[in-house]
């Protein structure tokens, strides 16, 4: 099989290093046949045929990837990970930096939450600019100045939507937003800097992100002149399987696997006692390394079968500013002797001060288990003298006071904590329970409650 040339393209968009290459016919002849017979195709191209067919992204890029046609100033790209948010923001980029004649006057904004995420994921990372530009066209790379310049002389700089100051002055053709959702005060960013900036020549922007509750996100999606693209994790044919196996067993059975993997906005339930808004807002990466006090708390299950409820096991510590830190979710489903050895694992683990146990329905067979797995283990008893929402109240006000911080992620947590209806839910809430019995351990008990007290 042989390739056409000097056949005129039939869009404008597809002319990359070779204009006389006619990447239709190319294309058309690749898609019916094997991965063997391409293969052998491939062999017999020119150099100027292989560079133009590996380089065009209109040509490869998924329909989700592509832009959306029609008149529009803001496309939000919102999907789950995995799907190449990162790389179809860059590529999207070089395409329309190629179009000196449409950004005029203006320069191309890379903005991120930080200046360290604009550089080393939008323009270093392996998905950025520099790891994606065509080999026509590669810009070249400031990092000091945070400066971007490509052959045809258009012009990148790279901002931090945490100093949303340093935005103001420049005059946008083009932005590139990433991760909008989890940037500070993203809506005075975005409508009091960044929209009044973007103002020259083709004057658009694109928003790649995976989802966190944010109206004012939904806000931006709803507002005329914005479009919106979706797509899931499992819409990549490119996803390595044992990646997607890795984000089934991560995800699967969750809810936040929903905003994940799917992209989408999870629903609200107006009568929990937590929001993920405020889980996000105060979320870090680590603890302090200076914990005064670090407790291992037990919900344990009434039954030990295939339909019991399962151990609730949180371990939780507290720094001397009376910040309360989540550490680890041990909860599962066992026999007494197994949730017994798993939270005490947990104490080892953590140097913990203590394990708190929950006694209500176990009686003295829950230490006494405890203490068979640890005979040195230090077991407090606890026992509920009031309701569900009597003890988790004043730990709900707390963390949305900001005095409660989850290092890293626990889903299956933060679904509870975010569903449990207190008035509906027949569903105990083990844990939510071993969450609430923790800190009431650390901050609230008279006892206990040390510096916070100066914040109540």
């Amino acid at each position: 099989m042989t390739f056409l040339h000097n056949s005129p393209t039939s869009s404008p968009n597809l002319w990359r290093t070779n204009p006389t290459v006619n990447l239709p016919a190319i294309i058309e002849q690749l898609k019916p046949i094997t991965q063997a017979k391409v293969d052998r195709m491939l062999e017999v191209l020119t150099i100027e045929e292989m560079i133009t067919l590996l380089s065009d992204w209109d040509s490869w890029c998924l329909p989700y990837q592509r832009q959306p046609p029609g008149e529009w100033r803001r496309w939000v790209f919102r999907a789950g990970r995995g799907t190449g948010k990162t790389y179809t923001g860059a590529r999207t980029t070089h395409e329309v930096a190629r179009h000196r004649r449409n950004i005029k006057t203006g320069e191309i904004g890379l903005i991120a939450r930080t200046h360290s995420d604009a550089r080393f994921t939008m323009v270093e990372g392996p998905s950025g600019i520099l790891a994606t530009a065509p080999p026509d066209f590669i810009p070249t790379w400031e990092p000091g100045n945070g400066l971007l310049i490509w052959p045809n002389k258009v012009r990148a700089r790279i901002y931090s939507a945490d100093k949303p100051e340093s935005i103001r002055g420049p005059n946008f053709a083009w932005v590139w937003a990433d991760e909008p959702a989890h940037w500070p005060d993203f809506s005075k960013t975005w409508w009091a800097v960044i929209e009044p900036a973007i103002r020259v020549g083709v004057a658009r922007s694109m928003l790649t992100t995976t989802p966190v509750p944010s109206s004012d996100l939904k806000e931006l999606e709803e507002k005329p002149g914005s479009v919106v693209s979706r797509a899931s994790t499992f819409d990549n044919p490119f996803l390595p399987e044992s990646v997607r196996d890795m984000f089934r067993e991560h995800y699967a059975g969750t809810r936040i696997g929903r905003q994940e993997l799917e992209g989408d906005y999870l629903p609200t339930n107006e009568r929990a006692l937590w929001s993920l808004e405020t889980i996000e807002a105060y979320r870090v990466n680590k603890a302090p390394a200076d914990l005064v006090r670090v407790v291992v708390a037990v919900d344990p299950a009434v039954t030990a079968h295939e339909d019991s409820d399962e151990t609730g096991i949180i371990v939780a510590g507290i720094d001397n500013l009376g910040h309360c830190y989540i550490l680890e979710d041990r909860t599962m489903k066992g026999a007494p002797v197994e949730w017994a050895r798993a939270a005490v694992a947990c104490s080892i683990r953590h140097s913990a001060d203590s394990i708190v146990a929950e006694v209500n329905n176990g009686g003295d067979l829950v230490t006494s288990t405890i203490r068979a797995v640890d005979p040195r283990a230090n077991v407090r008893a606890v026992r509920a003298s009031r309701g569900k929402v009597t003890r988790a109240e004043p730990v709900s006000a707390l963390a949305e006071r900001g005095l409660i911080h989850h290092v890293g992620e626990f889903r299956k947590l933060e679904d509870q904590l975010t569903q449990w209806d207190p008035v509906h839910s027949r569903k105990s809430p083990d844990r939510l329970d071993a969450l609430v019995w923790a800190i009431h351990d650390l901050a609230l008990s008279e006892k206990r409650a040390g510096p916070l007290r100066a914040y109540m």
